[in-house]
């Protein structure tokens, strides 16, 4: 069992279990290829995604962490909102290095050994990808960084104003006919009817 601080001071003792892995399968889901599976922290032919999901993607990271603690919910009065309110920054990096060293220590001693190499090759791995990234955008100029992302330098585009818009123009939209504003039936045509 792990102890973590959450944003707002609330301590949690984190402990993954059989039925606390059940409870986050029960109800996490993972969007895989445009479907929704459910996200099952202790299966070992999935660890690879486990471990990605825990490191990239917060929100799953938090809701499995609310659902590994759920029973510590009631007793202190906080909701699943109040919870992850209380998910960021650094109490949210804690959290997920608790979950991580539980995960570790879940498994019996032959499969341990080989979580923990996969979480010490993952953390390898991810400190030279961040040196790196680091060390490419410090040397790149702001006009560089601005192109990269898409941004353009220079002139900020001209306003909406002089740029002509999409779709209806301002002087179409404000000279309705009164036909155009007739709501259900026909509209009254502005030829006579003939009635013999």
């Amino acid at each position: 069992m792990r102890e973590f601080r959450d944003d707002q001071g609330r301590p949690w003792q984190l402990a993954l279990t059989v039925a606390a892995a059940m409870r986050v399968k029960d109800n996490v889901k993972l969007d895989v290829e445009g479907k929704k599976v459910p996200f099952d922290l202790v299966d070992v032919a999935g660890l690879s995604t486990t471990m990605q999901v825990m490191r990239s993607d917060y929100t799953t990271l938090a809701e499995a962490i609310y659902y590994v603690l759920l029973p510590q919910m009631e007793p202190k009065g906080v909701t699943k909102e109040q919870f992850l309110d209380g998910m960021r920054g650094d109490s949210l990096d804690e959290a997920a290095k608790c979950l991580e060293q539980e995960l570790i220590d879940f498994f019996p001693k032959r499969l341990r050994e080989l979580v923990a190499l996969l979480v010490a090759k993952m953390d390898t791995t991810s400190e030279a990808m961040l040196a790196a990234e680091k060390t490419k955008l410090e040397a790149m100029t702001v006009e560089e960084l601005l192109a990269q992302s898409g941004v353009q330098s220079g002139n900020v585009q001209e306003s909406s104003v002089s740029t002509p818009a999409t779709g209806h123009s301002a002087s179409s939209s404000s000279h309705e006919t009164a036909e155009s504003n007739v709501t259900g039936g026909t509209p009254p045509t502005s030829s006579p009817s003939n009635s013999t």
